[in-house]
């Protein structure tokens, strides 16, 4: 049996795009209140914006996993500990890519950083440089 390497689409890479640009869109907005009304609401609508395509793409996602799960009845064949045929070794391995996957912690660390940094900036600007 020939093994292939486990590949992120090009689509995962283009949507954990839209989210970490949502992600940095919706913090920065505090920071660019002094820049006029405008900045404000074009990062609040980018980020929204972004946000709504983000999740829209993983609750796609887990919806077909779901239903994969349902259809290939994974979960009764290892309780039961019935023999897994071909097709639902290649389901484990296409499940078990997702999860090796490095997108979700990359876009974790957007988060967190840019949540922290923003935060002191916020601070700092709100009541420090007064």
């Amino acid at each position: 049996m020939a093994r292939t390497r486990c590949r992120d689409t090009a689509v995962s890479w283009l949507f954990l795009f839209i989210g970490i640009m949502a992600t940095i869109s919706i913090r920065v907005i505090n920071l660019v209140l002094s820049f006029g009304p405008f900045w404000p609401k074009f990062f609040w609508y980018l980020g929204v914006a972004g946000f709504f395509l983000y999740f829209l793409y993983k609750f796609r996602q887990d919806k077909v996993l779901r239903r994969e799960l349902e259809k290939y009845q994974i979960h009764n064949k290892i309780s039961n500990t019935q023999v897994l045929d071909s097709q639902d070794r290649e389901f484990l391995r296409t499940m078990l890519c997702r999860l090796r996957s490095n997108k979700d912690a990359i876009n974790y660390f957007f988060i967190f950083s840019s949540s922290a940094i923003v935060m002191v900036l916020a601070l700092y600007q709100d009541f420090i440089r007064r």
